[in-house]
């Protein structure tokens, strides 16, 4: 736990040194185009002392490797660890036959989702995949305050560089199968709604051309003859930029991403990356398991709200034993009811904003079906902050956030943020109808 508050001594918002006015202009340029992102804008980052972000990425890398050691755990095979969390086989039809691989590669890619509360960083939520949203708004938001505060004549606030991480990624996969490094980035902007552009992949590419690696995106129906079919495939490694789950809501096909798998396109994050990224695993970790010292136990209590996959059975909470479904039931106000591969807050429920007969009705279709975890709700600290709105009105609220640090390929790599008004915690999990921002560390 840190000796000052997490945030620092924050009354009001981190000084920038340029006019609101041009704060805006720069934010709202390196932005544009990027899907879900608008008013109101923050005219401040969140600022953090440097050990406070230190520890969160630290943290990040640290509780990720024990997920995928809590995965590889399970059972001695695929099929043991897919019965061991109760997935549906459908939810991850790129399996590979080499396990190996799969268990190398599963965790090449997540996003956290971090409440800060009054003890510092709660890891409510791992989001494993090359799927998750975040990191072009956050290169970019990064980009405007490296810019503003150069044109202020002040030193540039620290933060990790997402891409050089991913950069590294695609070099060491690359080495390992042998292959110069490049990269095909698969994925479609349908995921982000009609009528919306490439640019969230334009910054990726971008960025990682800008590193060194030779990267291009390619929409399903352009894989096969961009990778080089019929023949030979000439661009041997993908990153999969997309989920089952999005294709089948949206309504588009995933066949020429198994094709080109099949004809040896290989993609990371694994699809083992699906067991990482089931909540019952975070809740499984929180629970304990055999092989963990010590320090890993005290690692995951102190970063890790309690969680625990729900079913008719006794647990311990707050030093006590409990009835689980009882426990819940009286203690509605203190837990959040979570799907196990629910995604864009589907399937999450906060007790604290569901009617008690709702609940009741939650709790015992979770203990019939085990598809649930009971996670403790995390208090959240707020942050200051300076909004500007469309019409031009600057107003200063107490900000409630979800952090959200990245890691890739082992290393962690700069936090985005959603933040909403104080008190508004499930309108920010939720990530629609919120502000967006960066999490960086004092100068």
């Amino acid at each position: 736990m840190t000796a000052q508050p997490w945030f620092g001594v924050r009354t009001v918002p981190p000084e920038i040194g340029l006019a609101p006015e041009r704060i805006f202009e720069v934010v709202t340029e390196e932005l544009r185009g990027l899907p879900r992102i608008g008013f109101p804008y923050a005219l401040q980052p969140m600022v953090v002392p440097q050990a406070s972000y230190r520890e969160l990425l630290v943290a990040t890398a640290e509780l990720l490797s024990l997920l995928r050691r809590t995965v590889v755990g399970l059972a001695g095979d695929r099929a043991g660890r897919i019965a061991a969390l109760g997935i549906d086989p459908a939810d991850c039809p790129l399996f590979t036959p080499d396990e190996d691989f799969e268990l190398r590669h599963c965790a090449d890619m997540t996003r956290a989702d971090v409440i800060i509360g009054p003890g510092g960083p709660k890891f409510v939520e791992f989001n494993v995949g090359g799927a998750f949203g975040g990191m072009p708004p956050f290169h970019q938001s990064q980009k405007a305050w490296a810019r503003i505060r150069a044109e202020a004549g002040r030193p540039a606030f620290v933060a990790a560089d997402t891409y050089s991480r991913q950069a590294r990624l695609i070099e060491a996969t690359s080495a390992e199968l042998g292959v110069p490094p490049s990269a095909v980035v698969v994925g479609t902007p349908r995921d982000w709604g009609p009528d919306v552009g490439t640019r969230m992949f334009d910054v990726q590419i971008d960025a990682l051309r800008g590193h060194g690696v030779p990267a291009t995106h390619l929409d399903f129906d352009d894989l096969l003859d961009g990778i080089g079919l019929p023949g030979a495939v000439d661009r041997p490694l993908g990153l999969a930029a997309f989920t089952p789950q999005d294709a089948a809501e949206i309504g588009y096909s995933l066949e020429p991403a198994r094709v080109a798998q099949e004809a040896g396109l290989v993609l990371i994050p694994s699809q083992s990356a699906w067991f990482l990224h089931s909540k019952k695993t975070l809740a499984l970790l929180s629970e304990g398991q055999p092989w963990m010292t010590r320090r890993e136990t005290e690692l995951v209590q102190q970063y890790v709200p309690w969680s625990r996959v729900v079913g008719d059975r006794k647990v311990l909470w707050h030093g006590r034993r409990h009835d689980l479904p009882r426990l819940l039931a009286e203690h509605q106000e203190s837990f959040v009811l979570k799907g196990a591969t629910g995604w864009s807050c589907q399937e999450v429920y906060f007790g604290w904003t569901t009617s008690p007969q709702r609940w009741a009705e939650l709790v015992d279709e979770a203990v019939r079906t085990g598809y649930y975890i009971a996670q403790e709700r995390v208090p959240a600290e707020t942050y200051p902050l300076d909004l500007m709105t469309e019409t031009g009105e600057i107003t200063r609220i107490r900000a409630e956030s979800v952090v959200s640090p990245f890691c890739l390929g082992g290393d962690p790599a700069g936090c985005f943020v959603r933040f909403a008004e104080a008190d508004n915690q499930a309108l920010a999990i939720g990530g629609l109808g919120v502000g967006v921002s960066c999490l960086l560390a004092e100068a």
